[in-house]
């Protein structure tokens, strides 16, 4: 009998060499065997993200949650599926709970950039400028990400964002 451990280790090698197909298929089989671990559903979760089933892939990360409710990453890729299912209060909701699950400033500066997208998307300008300006504080590195990312194209002219954008 295969090891979760296992079981999740073949599935990343697969997602790595993108056979997705045989990926969720495995998943499936262990998760309908009555496997009932987080680290089973939120290796499906990014299996669906990526063969672009986002509102499956919510509903894997949200079970994910549900047996791993301590699970930071857990509820930033749940906040990241229902962004790509156009849900965007749902994602700003997930993201937000993910920053209360964690103190490293690269995780908390990657959840604070992905509520500026969020509301940037959103239309919510002075929020997202907000979380920006906090997770470019929080860690330098993510600066680099805003400068060609299509979430912030509605800001790429606005001279606050520019501001932050330059500031050191």
């Amino acid at each position: 009998m295969t090891s979760v451990e296992e079981l999740v280790e073949n599935v990343v090698n697969l997602r790595k060499k993108k056979h997705f197909e045989e990926a969720e298929a495995i998943l499936r089989v262990a998760i309908d065997s009555g496997s009932m671990t987080w680290e089973l559903w939120n290796q499906l979760g990014h299996v669906l993200v990526a063969i672009e089933k986002y509102g499956e892939a919510a509903n894997a990360f949200e079970t994910a949650t549900r047996l791993n409710p301590n699970g930071f990453w857990l509820w930033l890729s749940l906040g990241y599926a229902r962004k790509e299912n156009t849900q965007l209060d749902d994602a700003i909701e997930a993201t937000l709970r993910a920053t209360k699950l964690t103190t490293k400033p690269n995780e908390i500066g990657s959840a604070l950039y992905n509520l500026g997208c969020y509301n940037c998307i959103a239309g919510r300008h002075d929020e997202a400028i907000d979380y920006l300006d906090r997770a470019f504080q929080t860690d330098e590195s993510i600066r680099k990400w805003a400068l060609d990312d299509s979430d912030l194209e509605s800001l790429k002219m606005d001279e606050r964002f520019l501001r932050i954008l330059e500031s050191d």
